[in-house]
């Protein structure tokens, strides 16, 4: 299926948009950009029903956002794309801060019926194993490379320089 990235809220946008751009130059294939709207009735309301602007009916879903805490934005999310007909949904988040002890969000995450996977960096410490649908990305490599170049005054920014990427394809 074709692949839509979607911004988990409108504070998301412009995070997600830069995702679909680097995502969409290195598979080298056309990616659609969907955001999600958090209508509240009320103000502190939990629950919502989200609503989606963009294409995600038969489409590949990868939800962006910056922090997954309690995990219910996601759920509410995911839930809203598989009733609009996502073909599949993944999530990744920034920071997942829903790996503190206690929290009950770990659980929460696993037991989302449409999620296939939350991917979240290893930026906040995990107690303990990660239930199968989160999944950890360690960003050390990324961060010893700012310093390094941060050390021998070169651009921290080059880093994410696509010009000279290479663009191996990985789906072979």
């Amino acid at each position: 299926p074709e692949v839509t990235v979607v911004a988990s809220h409108e504070g998301q946008v412009e995070r997600a948009a830069l995702f679909r751009n680097v995502l969409q130059r290195l598979s080298g294939k056309e990616v659609e950009f969907a955001f999600i709207s958090k209508n509240r009735q009320r103000r502190g309301e939990e629950k919502y029903t989200p609503e989606v602007v963009g294409n995600v009916k038969g489409r590949r879903c990868i939800i962006v956002d910056d922090i997954v805490s309690t995990g219910s934005t996601l759920e509410n999310n995911v839930e809203r794309l598989a009733a609009l007909g996502a073909d599949s949904i993944h999530a990744w988040a920034t920071h997942g801060v829903a790996v503190v002890p206690g929290c009950g969000a770990p659980e929460r995450i696993e037991n989302i019926k449409n999620l296939d996977y939350l991917l979240i960096s290893n930026s906040v410490m995990s107690e303990g194993k990660l239930p199968s649908k989160i999944r950890q990305l360690n960003v050390a490599p990324l961060l010893a490379e700012a310093i390094a170049r941060s050390l021998h005054n070169q651009s921290i920014s080059g880093i994410l320089n696509l010009e000279n990427a290479r663009l191996d394809r990985y789906d072979g």
